[in-house]
């Protein structure tokens, strides 16, 4: 049974009650996010908004409304975070500078310290089965009644039940004296007590005291500095942090934009400089490697399996396809149980055959070795299948040609095969060259870029540019660099875009070739 179609004017009507519903609610959400000051997330909104708006109801607009959705997701996945990120890249952000400076500032002045001179009150808890009723606290300053919720007030506003005279009541408002142990189960309540006093704040020190402990630092907002109450020294803005003339500075600080200063500290600071370096030169080392060797193998694997000739083709074909339909993170841990330097396949075949015992894991030479040797083996599938697909669109009619003339079979392969095979195949070989680049599984879970090379460097003697990206975020022992973590996400990114499209443009000489044959 058909359903009814709906008329122009119950479509229209439907869009605008849907519409109506729809802008209704992110306007709410609008306001609540300009009432936190959230601009960013409400120009966001706004323009999303906005967009849907003139995509429902544009006539001219209408063949947007299918490129819409990955569009959105688009920008949502791709362009924000990389905008995020360049951003990133150009300010301070790392660990002790996350904050803003008003938090900051704020952070800052609710730090207290304890004046030898401060006022001391003895106190003395008092409750019933409901658990703390109030602190009778009495002292040089006065005698005072402070309850659990910060609450403060005078002792003789309230109902003192003394009998004996000694100045401490044995009830409060019908609540009496809580012995010394069941005070003590209550250390965790009287710990979290901070009670404005005075110009400082009341803090438990003991579990019978609590004094008076006075502001470390107060913000002057007209001369934007930062005095420290104690000894009168003055910190001022420099660079993200609060600092003083004799270079001290305060954390934590806040984030702050410094311009091109971390790619500059790739290229100046020797504790980045020498690793950056290194581990750039093997990067590059370590994509050409395995495209070039990965490709040489598949393609060699391909024309003999081009071979009408060749019995048992089908066999071969599904035996060595099989490294690609075994997922990587699985055959990247067996490989890395057979490089085990004690028990792995590889040294126990050696030891029992040879003699010897290879340090795969463990050296720089043979840590690398194994990481290329890994690689090869695990895209080699890939490089063999694509070039089978190529081989077998080479018209037979060349080779032909070419054998008349006397053509031998490497120069047949030179001078035919390999650059019409190339017009093929050369956007994958880009496609593989920037994959391996940033390859990070292989290297994460084969050698987690060791072995150490330099003490105290973060860059091992395997990390790629991605996985020393991820130490400095994640694994620093000076904490989270995320502002160079960030700065070198975008060195990764020119550089992988800067080759692609120079890859991209050697392309059309070889289409050139294609059309001269």
């Amino acid at each position: 049974m058909r359903l009814p179609r709906m008329s122009a004017t119950s479509t229209t009507l439907l869009k605008v009650v849907g519409f109506s519903l729809l802008d209704a609610v992110a306007l709410y959400f609008l306001v609540l996010l300009a009432w936190e000051k959230s601009w960013l997330f409400v120009g966001l909104i706004a323009a999303g908004l906005l967009g849907l708006n003139v995509l429902a109801f544009s006539r001219r607009l209408y063949p947007l409304r299918y490129l819409a959705p990955g569009l959105f997701f688009m920008v949502l996945m791709v362009v924000l975070p990389l905008v995020y990120t360049v951003y990133i890249s150009f300010t301070n952000y790392a660990t002790g500078n996350i904050l803003s400076k008003s938090q900051v500032i704020e952070v800052l002045t609710r730090r207290y310290y304890l004046p030898p001179d401060a006022p001391t009150f003895t106190f003395r808890a008092y409750g019933g089965e409901g658990g703390l009723y109030a602190l009778f606290l009495f002292g040089s300053a006065g005698q005072y009644v402070l309850f659990p919720d910060g609450r403060l007030s005078r002792a003789e506003d309230h109902a003192l039940q003394d009998a004996d005279n000694d100045g401490i009541p044995e009830a409060i408002d019908g609540y009496f004296l809580l012995s010394l142990a069941e005070v003590a189960r209550l250390s965790g309540e009287l710990q979290k007590l901070e009670v404005p006093f005075g110009e400082g704040v009341l803090r438990l020190t003991t579990l019978s005291t609590m004094r008076v402990y006075s502001p470390q630092y107060a913000y002057d907002p007209v001369r934007d500095v930062l005095t420290d109450l104690r000894t009168g020294k003055e910190y001022r803005p420099q660079g993200g942090n609060f600092v003083a003339a004799d270079g001290e500075k305060l954390d934590p600080g806040w984030v702050t934009f410094v311009g091109f200063t971390n790619y500059l500290r790739f290229l100046r600071d020797p504790l980045y400089h020498g690793a950056f370096v290194r581990v750039f030169t093997w990067t590059v080392v370590w994509a050409v490697l395995t495209v070039v060797l990965s490709f040489a193998l598949g393609l060699g694997l391909a024309i003999l399996l081009n071979d009408k000739t060749l019995r048992f083709r089908k066999l071969y074909r599904s035996l060595l396809i099989v490294p690609y339909a075994i997922p990587a993170f699985i055959s990247i841990l067996i490989w890395r149980g057979f490089f085990n330097t004690e028990v792995g396949l590889f040294n126990r075949v050696l030891t029992q055959a040879f003699g010897i015992r290879v340090p795969w894991l463990t050296t720089p030479f043979w840590a690398r070795f194994s990481c290329i040797v890994t690689n090869v083996w695990l895209t080699y599938p890939y490089m063999m299948l694509v070039s089978l697909g190529a081989l077998q669109a080479i018209p037979e009619e060349m080779y032909e040609a070419a054998k008349v003339d006397g053509a031998t079979g490497w120069r047949r392969f030179v001078h035919i095969t390999f650059p019409l095979l190339l017009i093929s195949v050369a956007p994958l070989l880009i496609g593989s060259f920037a994959f391996t680049f940033n390859n990070f599984t292989l290297i994460w879970l084969l050698t987690r870029g060791e072995p150490v090379v330099e003490i105290g460097s973060r860059a091992g003697a395997t990390d790629i540019l991605l996985s020393y990206a991820y130490k400095l975020a994640f694994m620093g022992g000076r904490g989270s660099e995320y502002n160079m973590t960030a700065a070198l996400a975008v060195i990764i990114f020119v550089i992988v875009a800067l080759i692609s499209g120079i890859s991209f443009a050697r392309t059309k000489a070889l289409e050139e070739v294609s059309r001269g044959l």
